[in-house]
């Protein structure tokens, strides 16, 4: 999971979040003090990003503001996807200048995408990611919620980036694209973290 903006926030839920990524980077640092080379760790000289995707809920449930116009949505309390249910993702750049995110997910991704959006047309996911830049650390002091708010002049590390629609048959085919509400640098940068998180999450499984 991971630390989102909310205008209704369950602080346990954000605390329990945003420490999961947070560990990530922990653990490149920890592997670069101590001088490790393992392939299972993370490189602090390489990009890395984290993702949770949501299904659209009701007005019992968060609120999430979505894009750069910040649009108000319900989610559910639980992501249904994450950065481990990400097999590779692509950036496709279209002929009109516009640029989608192509998500393709493991076997255990595709099932649950399928499952979760079978029979809710018309309904939505909502996708944040965390894309800090190489190197990037947490600044000390503050709350969890605060963490992800950019410094004057400094790049964003997070986003609410878009609230695809489920289609008729939801997503079957076991990939998603969806338009992100972020730049094309943002969006480069999001895709080769969730490469590389890919590789590094997989590699700890072997």
């Amino acid at each position: 999971m991971l630390c989102f903006y909310l205008n209704c926030i369950d602080n346990a839920v954000i605390m329990k979040t945003w420490l999961r990524s947070f560990n990530i980077y922990l653990l490149a640092a920890a592997v670069v003090f101590a001088g490790g080379c393992s392939s299972h760790s993370l490189s602090p000289k390489k990009d890395y990003a984290t993702l949770s995707i949501f299904l659209e809920g009701g007005a019992d449930d968060l609120q999430a503001q979505v894009g750069w116009n910040k649009i108000p949505m319900y989610i559910q309390k639980d992501a249904v996807l994450t950065e481990d249910d990400i097999s590779t993702a692509a950036l496709v750049d279209n002929p009109d200048g516009s640029y989608d995110i192509q998500l393709t997910f493991t076997t255990h991704g595709k099932l649950v995408l399928m499952m979760e959006t079978t029979m809710k047309q018309g309904r939505h996911l909502v996708i944040f990611a965390k894309f800090p830049p190489k190197g990037w650390k947490a600044p000390k002091g503050g709350d969890s919620a605060s963490e992800d708010k950019p410094l004057p002049g400094q790049p964003r590390i997070s986003a609410w980036l878009a609230a695809p629609v489920i289609p008729q048959n939801g997503f079957s085919d076991g990939s998603l694209r969806f338009k992100p509400e972020a730049s094309h640098e943002e969006a480069e940068r999001i895709v080769a973290g969730l490469r590389n998180m890919s590789k590094a999450l997989h590699d700890m499984e072997d």
